[in-house]
């Protein structure tokens, strides 16, 4: 991998992805060395289990990354970003989640605590090689399909693990609604306040983690170095949402986006496509406008390594 590293640094100059490569203490772990250090993944799941997967996860990728073109290196950079920004957000949610419990905004909780989950199963259901990008269509991917086809994988480790994640997230699915649409009159009572959500989330984007490392290995090993390009309609695609006839433009995702294209247009793992500008810049823009400094505001800058650890 070191050679080929070498081989794209010649081709665009050196960047920040690099850099963190170049510079990182790869960590030995079920046969390979990895970019992450995993907290939980390396504890919950037998090692042998995970050499297992990690050698099919492998042959499946291999499929793709032999066929490699640059509509397939576009579409593989915008599922990545995209389970990248799924950490965050999860990240977010559940920093917004202690803050909530702590100042008894309860009202939130169960929204908080499910959509937590939810985009780190997305996450995962992102990298995974036999779902299709179906023309961008997977970014909308509903939410029992995400649940399902992110367990279903979960089961390739252990079973019981993806029974039990599975039954937490359709119970928390089942709180969100029942405070969404039915208001009990009870307040929260029959909300079930799991302390697990933490632990389990970490698990989650441990697990993407996992998948997208070695997609990265498989792509630095068999893509052809032609394919590393970014095409514009992808950038566009992704940095232009349209929701019931209405669009949102993101200029930062566009920027974030475009320096990829410019400087490293070859699908890195999810840790080190989180580039310091852009988590800087994701956290920061939910900071208070208000320039009151008051000590009970939430500050959304503050543990960003909650579950992940993020740059």
């Amino acid at each position: 991998m070191q050679h080929n590293i070498h081989r794209i640094t010649d081709q665009n100059s050196m960047n920040s992805i690099l850099i963190a490569k170049m510079v990182a203490n790869k960590n030995l772990f079920a046969g390979r060395h990895w970019f992450y250090t995993f907290r939980e993944l390396s504890t919950v799941f037998e090692e042998a289990s995970c050499k297992r997967n990690s050698t099919k996860l492998l042959d499946r990728y291999s499929k793709l990354t032999r066929n490699w073109t640059k509509e397939t290196n576009s579409e593989w950079l915008c599922r990545i970003y995209l389970s990248a920004k799924m950490v965050m957000c999860a990240t977010l949610n559940l920093n917004t989640l202690d803050y909530a419990q702590k100042k008894n905004v309860r009202a939130v909780e169960s929204y908080l605590a499910y959509y937590s989950l939810l985009s780190l199963l997305r996450a995962i259901v992102y990298t995974l090689p036999e779902i299709e990008w179906d023309s961008g269509k997977l970014v909308k991917v509903s939410h029992s399909k995400a649940i399902k086809q992110a367990v279903a994988h979960i089961a390739t480790f252990d079973k019981s693990v993806a029974n039990s994640t599975s039954d937490l997230v359709r119970r928390l699915k089942a709180e969100r609604e029942l405070i969404s649409y039915r208001s009990p009159s009870s307040g929260d009572q029959s909300v079930s306040h799991p302390t697990n959500i933490r632990s389990i989330a970490t698990l989650l984007a441990e697990i993407a983690q996992f998948n997208s490392e070695l997609l990265e290995a498989s792509i630095l090993k068999n893509a052809p170095h032609q394919a590393f390009e970014f095409l514009d309609e992808y950038i566009n695609e992704l940095s232009n949402v349209e929701i019931d006839g209405l669009v949102f433009s993101d200029n930062e995702d566009t920027y974030r986006l475009d320096y990829l294209s410019r400087k490293h247009p070859v699908t890195p793992n999810i840790l080190n496509i989180m580039t310091e500008g852009h988590v800087e810049s994701y956290f920061g823009a939910w900071v208070s406008d208000s320039d009151e400094d008051r000590d009970d505001t939430f500050d959304p800058d503050k543990n960003w390594q909650l579950i992940f650890d993020i740059p």
